[in-house]
């Protein structure tokens, strides 16, 4: 006969290895569950700051998600790569995190260098892909473009050109001045900026370009500002910012660019001897958004869940983060109304989507013709000046 000491030993063992066993089961079955995320961003090396945003704002976009209850009680898992902004360390992550993590999209990545590559393997493996950065137009039905699994909640092209020119055309700022880079993608901006000219009835001059490797543009203004220019659109990458900066502030030309083009350096050498417009998601205006713009309250939540560290962000930070979480948003929202979580059925999801996407980077519905589906209206045509940003007023309307 056992004691009855030994007995309660034995009972109190065999209650916590069963306990043991079943959290066991329990953390294995959540974890089949769960729906995973890739994120490919820039943790290490120049573009580290804008990739360490993003990161921190698509975990926090997942810790709101799976608080709500994740994607039909399936928790979200987000899973990140360092690129270190290498191409082929790029190309390595993204296929490890497709065939080894299994992840259900891509997200990213930091610099908009690296697109071409990530774009290529996301069309190649039919793996949909939410691009981050970059102003790339995606329009499946163009027959050169490969846009059938690739998407974007970076302001594209189109939809930044809109903005602008709905408010050149109020404040009756015309001739328009195209300035743009010297390679294939100035060529395209050149064309969309020549393009929607007459649909805002604006007068838009012929184009100048620039090299990448010039250190001033001060000839090319000069000759815009002797063709009476009142506006100079300038389209090329951040790098060159500085340079348009130096140049343009002995012009005293009204200046227009893309948030891509924007930069930290460039902002604080900003003096205010010209007039720096941007067409600018939400996001970049805080706490200072207008409460009347319907994406008010994403900005105002994205805000208070970052916390402390989104007030010290730069520019970029800023507009990393926004990107990374409306990425995840966006993803979620197509998960929530797909069949099954695979690749195709989010992909179609997406595609398919019945309402608009409201968040901090605009209001968005992604479509079978445009795979950014940004609303241009919901872009802030914004003024920079000695306090930081505030949005366009004009003071006189052509018609």
């Amino acid at each position: 006969m056992a004691a009855p000491g030994f007995k309660t030993l034995c009972c109190l063992f065999l209650f916590v290895v069963a306990s043991v066993l079943i959290a066991d089961k329990a953390v294995c079955r959540r974890d089949a569950l769960s729906i995973s995320v890739g994120g490919l961003w820039d943790l290490s090396g120049d573009h580290r700051k804008e990739g360490q945003a993003a990161y921190m704002a698509a975990k926090k976009a997942v810790e709101c998600l799976n608080s709500q209850g994740g994607i039909g009680g399936r928790p979200l898992e987000l899973v990140v790569a360092d690129t270190k902004g290498e191409p082929g360390r790029l190309l390595l992550e993204a296929r490890n995190l497709v065939e080894q993590k299994k992840v259900v999209a891509l997200l990213g990545p930091t610099s908009e260098t690296l697109i071409p590559v990530l774009r290529n393997y996301a069309e190649a493996h039919n793996v949909p892909m939410v691009l981050t950065s970059g102003d790339d137009p995606l329009l499946p039905f163009r027959k050169k473009e490969s846009v059938c699994w690739t998407y974007s909640i970076s302001p594209s092209l189109g939809p930044a050109i809109k903005a602008l020119f709905r408010e050149f055309a109020r404040a009756g700022l015309e001739p328009v001045a195209p300035l743009v880079a010297h390679n294939a993608q100035g060529k395209r901006a050149s064309l969309w900026l020549q393009g929607y000219g007459p649909e805002y009835h604006l007068r838009v001059l012929p184009p100048q370009n620039f090299g990448l490797h010039d250190t001033d543009v001060v000839s090319q203004l000069q000759q815009f500002k002797e063709e009476g220019a009142q506006v100079i659109m300038a389209w090329g990458p951040r790098s060159w910012g500085p340079v348009l900066l130096r140049s343009a502030k002995r012009m005293g030309i009204t200046v227009a660019v893309p948030v891509q083009l924007l930069s930290s350096d460039m902002l604080k050498k900003y003096t205010g001897s010209f007039r720096l417009w941007t067409a600018a998601p939400p996001v970049l205006l805080g706490y200072d958004i207008p409460l009347s713009h319907p994406c008010a309250f994403i900005v105002n939540r994205f805000m208070k869940t970052m916390g402390k560290e989104a007030m010290g962000f730069s520019v970029e930070e800023c507009l990393a983060a926004g990107a990374a979480w409306d990425a995840l948003h966006l993803t979620a929202m197509g998960l929530r109304t797909s069949s099954t979580a695979t690749h195709s059925d989010l992909r179609q999801a997406l595609e398919d989507l019945d309402q608009k996407y409201y968040g901090v980077m605009g209001v968005f519905k992604p479509r079978e013709r445009d795979h950014s589906g940004l609303v241009p209206s919901s872009l802030i045509v914004l003024e920079r000046g000695t306090n930081g940003w505030r949005p366009v007023i004009s003071s006189s309307r052509r018609r």
